[in-house]
């Protein structure tokens, strides 16, 4: 049961959120082809996919069946998100701390500072 719930729930993700969905309209690509093979018979299915996905081909009177092929338009494409909680108890743990020795640091003078060093550059010179 819970196997065919998940393969549901991905059915409807990949048709929803992607453009999975342009694979349903396979059927009127093929049909498509056999149109155009029966204007020109020496056409194959290779010339076919390369005149209308390859190429700007121009306007042979068909021009609304080509905007309906597959992968030529992004349409219905939405993302959807699915809040499912997997956890069904929390459980809470006391975190420990840890306390650091304050250490004093002596630098002699700012000058061994690195940008303090740079910072000496854009001063006027001094004589």
């Amino acid at each position: 049961m819970k196997a065919s719930i998940s393969k549901f729930l991905i059915i409807v993700y990949l048709f929803s959120a992607t453009e999975a969905s342009q694979l349903l309209k396979l059927p009127l690509l093929f049909s498509h082809f056999v149109e155009h093979q029966q204007k020109e018979p020496s056409m194959s299915f290779g010339e076919f996919l390369h005149h209308h996905y390859a190429t700007e081909h121009k306007d042979d009177g068909d021009a609304t069946t080509d905007n309906k092929l597959p992968f030529k338009s992004h349409d219905q494409c939405w993302s959807f998100v699915f809040p499912i909680s997997i956890f069904h108890t929390i459980q809470l743990s006391q975190i420990q701390t840890i306390v650091l020795e304050k250490k004093k640091i002596l630098i002699s003078s700012s000058a061994n500072i690195l940008s303090a060093y740079l910072s000496t550059i854009w001063q006027p010179p001094r004589f």
